[in-house]
């Protein structure tokens, strides 16, 4: 359709619609159209690449047109040579993304996280020389920052999170680490689009020591999950960082509300944390929580209990409509070829009905066994650039 529209617009000898009602057009429609269509004339590639038009548009599809970015990689590191796979959340197909070419073809790389259809991605070209990318698959263009944590050693304690700020109409990098687990001092880094530079400042917490990769960026604030008890397996708090100020607040969680914590995502504009709880009688479910940033509490929100769940828990993707989407995964031993047979790794994405309860699998691939699914996030549309 896309194709289409670009062509009958090149095909326009006299404006039909005055220019307001035609940009009107233009904001409501998917962001891929909108791109396709500035090739029909230089008029059109004026009008449909300005700044305002892509923040405008890109701003009222969030939330329509989401994918799911599967980051693969070796079970033993925590970073990829594996070229991701970026799935339809509607149809489960796949769609096709080439990384850019500034990532190279020896070094790895690492998604820090998506919004509004940017990607923020930490990567290496060898070595241990590293650096950060803020990458718009839908127009291919990308903007190279420096990695504050190139020039630190022995970082123990480390975070990143990547936001776009709407009202500010700029996006943030955040990265914190420590030099030691039982440092005073947390060193903190702000990257703010606007200012186009770095900030730095030193915080004094003693007891934040493990921070879990899920992290978001909600209203200016950077939240991550902080780890405590034997081995960090529990979590304690909700570690939430202003990008403005660098004041840094917890939020304690409760086991009462939730028990095992994977992942934290923001829904109708509000950040969850979701995870799963074990019983007896129901099974397995599925737990969101809200997190609470005026009062600072967690507040459950869903507990949600799905027939075929087993095994160590699925990861829970995002929410759309009435449906929950989900990716799942397991290895198997695939039936023998011959005299051998080999293990591979199996990731699918579910969606699950909130009504019936029915589930249906939407996409099925398969990895060999040495490959494991690192993390699963959301992938908005949208034609904003850096």
């Amino acid at each position: 359709m896309a194709t289409q529209l670009a062509e009958s617009l090149g095909e326009i000898g006299d404006q039909v619609f005055p220019d307001d009602i035609l940009m009107e057009i233009f904001t409501r429609t998917d962001p891929k159209t909108a791109v396709t269509c500035r090739a029909a004339s230089t008029t059109w590639r004026v009008r449909l690449s300005s700044d305002k038009f892509r923040r405008d548009n890109t701003i009222a599809n969030i939330g329509k047109h989401q994918k799911v970015l599967l980051q693969m990689g070796d079970q033993e590191t925590y970073c990829s040579r594996v070229c991701f796979c970026l799935v339809d959340c509607l149809d489960g197909g796949r769609v096709p993304a080439p990384m850019p070419k500034q990532l190279g073809h020896r070094g790895w790389w690492s998604v820090i996280g998506s919004d509004y259809g940017m990607i923020c991605v930490r990567y290496s070209r060898a070595g241990f020389d590293t650096g950060l990318m803020v990458w718009n698959p839908l127009v291919r263009v990308a903007r190279q920052l420096d990695d504050p944590a190139d020039t630190l050693w022995k970082q123990a304690v480390i975070g990143y999170t990547f936001g776009y700020r709407a009202g500010a109409e700029n996006y943030y990098v955040v990265h914190i680490s420590k030099r030691h687990l039982r440092n005073r001092f947390l060193h903190c880094n702000i990257f703010n689009s606007a200012d186009g530079f770095w900030k730095h400042k030193y915080i004094n917490d003693l007891r934040l020591s493990h921070l879990g990769a899920s992290s978001v960026f909600h209203l200016g604030k950077a939240l991550w999950v902080n780890w405590g008890g034997r081995d960090a397996t529990v979590a304690t708090h909700v570690v939430v960082l202003d990008a403005v100020t660098f004041r840094l607040s917890k939020i304690r969680i409760n086991r009462s509300s939730i028990q095992h914590v994977q992942a934290m995502r923001v829904l109708h504009g509000i950040p969850h944390l979701i995870g799963y709880e074990r019983s007896p009688h129901v099974g397995l479910s599925t737990i969101w929580c809200k997190i609470d940033l005026e009062s600072m509490c967690v507040v459950p929100y869903i507990k949600l209990g799905v027939a075929g769940q087993y095994g160590v828990p699925w990861n829970p993707v995002t929410i759309m409509g009435d449906r929950m989407i989900t990716v799942r995964e397991d290895i198997h031993r695939r039936a023998a070829t011959g005299a051998n047979s080999t293990s591979v790794t199996e990731i699918s994405l579910d969606q699950i009905d909130f009504a019936s309860r029915h589930r249906v699998t939407a996409f099925k691939g398969e990895w060999p066994s040495n490959i494991s699914l690192q993390r699963s996030l959301i992938v908005g549309v949208g034609s904003l650039v850096s």
